[in-house]
């Protein structure tokens, strides 16, 4: 499976204009994309906006359907992705025919284990999803799904929701700065998400602890801090892969090229 890292350039006009909170798109969408947004939201692949959608003037998923949008509506979709350096190995071409026209936002794979998906951990107010996933085929045309994480203003990855729990006792809290991965794989009701969530996180990773190899300087659970978004969403690629679902599953962030917030933990994951 590969895996990369990319930065792309955002163009984000700054303005807040209160009487357009609670607008039904959007103010921010580029005007020229706001129609097919529109055809999005009315059909089977329509993503629920963040809360921050309308009234944040940086709101990381209206850029990135700005920004992903305009490229994959394009008759030249293939041609730009593939010139971008950052397309996955042996990427040839979107698959028209899978998801809508090929990709959609907030892809999180629901059809296999009801709706609480591949990783157990989804709910009307939580879980692991992709902002977006193209679907294509690879130089052997066989089917394979690029996920991709988008962040803009961010500072930090998101966190495992688990360690910041109000309902976390001490004994367990501690697991979580004590524990390695070793240890967690051995027992894993260590982990407040496995054991009171009945989160998959733990049974995945038993299969792919082999991948997980590199070097941890820090003390405790590696994935408590920002690497926890990173590991869920390989996890899920991972997953998807182990299905049949997809011949290869591809995760790339994206980031804007002046946040360098993120470097961090991108260079910790890698």
């Amino acid at each position: 499976m590969a895996r990369v890292f990319l930065h792309v350039k955002l163009n984000t006009i700054a303005c807040f204009l209160s009487p357009y909170c609670d607008a039904k798109m959007p103010i921010m969408l580029y005007e020229g994309i706001k129609t097919i947004v529109e055809e999005i939201q009315e059909g089977k692949f329509a993503y629920k906006p963040h809360i921050a959608a309308s009234v944040h003037v940086a709101s990381s998923q209206t850029a990135c359907v700005n920004l992903f949008v305009p490229i994959l509506e394009s008759e030249y979709a293939d041609r730009i992705l593939k010139g971008s350096g950052v397309a996955p190995k042996g990427f040839d071409h979107i698959d028209r025919k899978q998801l809508r026209k090929g990709y959609c936002f907030e892809y999180w794979e629901s059809s296999l284990e009801g709706s609480k998906g591949l990783l157990g951990d989804h709910s009307p107010h939580a879980g692991t999803d992709s902002d977006v996933a193209i679907a294509y085929r690879n130089q052997g045309n066989e089917l394979c799904l690029w996920l991709i994480e988008h962040k803009l203003t961010e500072q930090e990855f998101t966190t495992c929701g688990g360690y910041r729990s109000k309902g976390i006792s001490e004994s367990e809290k501690e697991n979580c700065t004590s524990c390695d991965i070793k240890e967690l794989l051995e027992n894993h009701d260590k982990c407040y998400y496995h054991k009171h969530c009945g989160y998959y996180y733990w049974r995945i990773m038993e299969k792919q602890s082999s991948f997980f190899c590199g070097k941890y300087e820090g003390g405790g659970c590696p994935f408590r801090s920002g690497m926890n978004q990173l590991w869920r969403n390989q996890l899920l690629a991972f997953e998807l892969e182990n299905r049949g679902v997809f011949f290869e599953v591809y995760f790339s962030v994206v980031s804007h090229p002046e946040n360098c917030f993120l470097d961090k933990t991108m260079n910790e994951y890698r």
